[in-house]
């Protein structure tokens, strides 16, 4: 069994803590490039099915580009799971509390702009009715994936996101001992509710948070037990030979279980992605740290909302050569002249305000 209309999965995970104004030296190793790999898989993918006259279309032997788009959404959840945990982690550390207001602006700084800028320009463009438009901007979409505009289908990984950053830092705030009972309880939950979806013939189970919250809670594990996942990974995962056969045993086995191993199995995916994302910051490889992949990765969040309208509709300029180079020059300029700039205000009014408190301080 393969995840349902795995072509119109999107990553969003992709839109988890990354503050991109800050040095490259303080980066998690290897994030950007995996990004990079992960939005690849989601583009080539919607390609093959759209241009029917590329080797691309040619190559999809039996779907396997579909399941590789839906390995590619599950590798941004389990990111943004990590990071947003490891994030919360740290600020516990350092305050011993979570500033949750502080946490929920942060958020919208970071995704609000792009993806609004987005959704009003298909608002102006395509014929969206009125329920459409209430699902992509109160990030419903994957409730309503069937019932959604197609140009903001791809939103419902973004709803399972913005989902899961409403409601995990209150688990946090809790303390971490009950976040951990609570991943745990997810990783039992999942796959139990997606066998019941699907056995009630509940087609798009595949894209409701409560469904595929395993994907996030695995990142999440990989927080709490990251010094001892990743001392492991140091020592049996890091040669290049061990990296690659993970690498290649994590594919391989994710692709027979989407295909063949059941939606109750689909939980071991992400753990796998997980120890294969603690190896891959270990390592620091060079193919994921430097040049196209990691720039690639950087612009992941844009390209997950872009490629939409050029990679699966027909219209001017029909060819694939043409529609990847204007995929990646809108994604640019939303990357450039909105995520940038809003992420700077945030900034700038943080500092502001530190320095006010400062001040008041002092006096």
């Amino acid at each position: 069994m393969t995840p349902q209309t795995c072509t119109d999965a999107t990553p969003n995970a992709h839109v988890e803590e990354r503050v991109l104004l800050r040095p490259p030296s303080q980066r998690i190793p290897s994030l950007d490039g995996l990004r990079g790999l992960s939005i690849w898989a989601v583009m080539l993918a919607h390609s093959s099915t759209h241009f029917v006259n590329t080797p691309l279309h040619i190559g999809r032997i039996d779907g396997w580009l579909n399941v590789l788009a839906y390995f590619g959404v599950t590798t941004f959840f389990v990111i943004s799971g990590f990071l947003i945990t490891k994030l919360l982690l740290k600020e516990r550390t350092r305050t011993s509390h979570i500033d949750l207001g502080r946490f929920y602006r942060r958020r919208a700084a970071r995704i609000l702009p792009a993806s609004l800028f987005y959704t009003l320009v298909v608002l102006l463009v395509a014929r969206v009715t009125v329920g459409q438009a209430v699902y992509a901007l109160t990030f419903t979409t994957s409730y309503f994936f069937d019932q959604a505009a197609k140009p903001l289908q791809q939103l419902w990984s973004l709803s399972v996101e913005e989902q899961f950053y409403l409601l995990w830092p209150l688990a946090m705030y809790l303390g971490t001992r009950t976040a951990k009972k609570y991943c745990w309880a997810i990783m039992i939950a999942s796959p139990v509710v997606r066998v019941l979806l699907k056995y009630h013939g509940y087609k798009q189970y595949s894209h409701l948070a409560p469904a595929i919250g395993d994907s996030l809670a695995a990142g999440c594990l990989l927080a709490f037990y990251e010094e001892e996942v990743s001392a492991f990974a140091r020592k049996h995962l890091t040669s290049r030979l061990a990296f690659m056969m993970l690498c290649l045993a994590t594919v391989a086995v994710s692709f027979f279980i989407y295909r063949h191993g059941g939606v109750a199995l689909w939980g071991a995916v992400p753990c796998l992605l997980a120890l294969t994302i603690s190896a891959a910051i270990e390592r620091k490889d060079g193919f994921l740290n430097k040049g196209v992949l990691a720039w690639t990765g950087l612009l992941s969040y844009s390209l997950y909302l872009w490629q939409q309208p050029f990679l699966v509709f027909d219209g001017p300029l029909n060819y694939f050569s043409a529609r990847i180079l204007m995929t990646f020059l809108l994604a640019y300029l939303s990357y450039r002249f909105i995520e940038q700039p809003a992420l700077q205000g945030f900034n700038r009014v943080k500092r502001g305000v530190k320095l006010a408190s400062a001040a008041v301080s002092i006096d």
